[in-house]
């Protein structure tokens, strides 16, 4: 009879520990693409990007003619990261807490619930992260895209 209660009690234990590691991914597909551009597309297929000419920031690009709307949000800048010349990251920087407020509403509606932790809230795939952050003192804010999957074929199945 112990043993039928030490089995129980093992058989919950796991089920509840793999549930927990569930949880942490979001069960919608991760975007596949940013602007019409798939993660993993090479460098060489997009013309239009131009390097951005300051000390650090190697392999990061960013398009002259860019909208500076993303849904409802008035956004700052958007920068493309390239990693062996391919496209696995994007980074879009925003100004004041109306912004913020745009950006993750329309992140809820589109992914769900993610997590958050102090002024960062994110959303996890196995491999995909979205991270939405905001400095209070500066209150400026970035938002990535981050592809960590394996840039030579794209994997994700849905566009944003």
């Amino acid at each position: 009879m112990k043993r039928l209660h030490i089995l129980t009690l093992t058989l919950i234990l796991s089920l509840v520990a793999v549930s927990a590691l569930a949880s942490d991914y979001v069960s919608t597909p991760p975007p596949s693409s940013f602007r019409g551009l798939d993660w993993g597309t090479s460098l060489a297929d997009i013309p239009d990007l131009v390097p951005v000419a300051k000390a650090g920031y190697g392999n990061t690009f960013f398009r002259p003619e860019e909208s500076l709307k993303f849904g409802e949000a008035e956004i700052l800048s958007v920068a493309y990261y390239f990693r062996d010349k391919k496209l696995y990251r994007v980074g879009i920087a925003f100004k004041g807490r109306v912004n913020q407020f745009f950006l993750k509403d329309m992140l809820l509606q589109k992914y769900g619930p993610g997590r958050g932790v102090g002024f960062r809230y994110g959303w996890m795939w196995p491999d995909f992260s979205i991270d939405l952050s905001f400095d209070n003192d500066k209150k400026q804010g970035a938002l990535f895209y981050t592809y960590e999957g394996s840039l030579k074929e794209p994997q994700p199945t849905e566009k944003p």
